[in-house]
């Protein structure tokens, strides 16, 4: 049987840039498996965390903007916009 840690894991993000203070390469990402478990990402740099966006949260949002494009193409306003000088 493989022994399992109840510590978190830990994995750096190669390439990504933290949100807050820009800083390349400072990003590491955190599964936690108890007591309940997570998943989030923080930066080494500047302490900053985030937590994954709701899956459901994320549909809606897609759903809404999905639909306000449709609406905008069966009324004809999609297009460019000209501004007069």
């Amino acid at each position: 049987m493989r022994y399992q840690s109840s510590r978190p894991k830990r994995r750096f993000l190669a390439g990504v840039r933290c949100p807050k203070c820009q800083a390349m390469d400072a990003v590491v990402q955190v599964n936690i498996t108890t007591p309940v478990p997570d998943e989030y990402i923080e930066c080494t740099k500047c302490s900053h965390a985030e937590h994954r966006p709701d899956p459901d949260a994320i549909s809606a949002k897609n759903h809404a903007e999905d639909q306000l494009a449709r609406d905008a193409m069966a009324t004809g306003t999609s297009g460019t916009v000209k501004f007069k000088t």
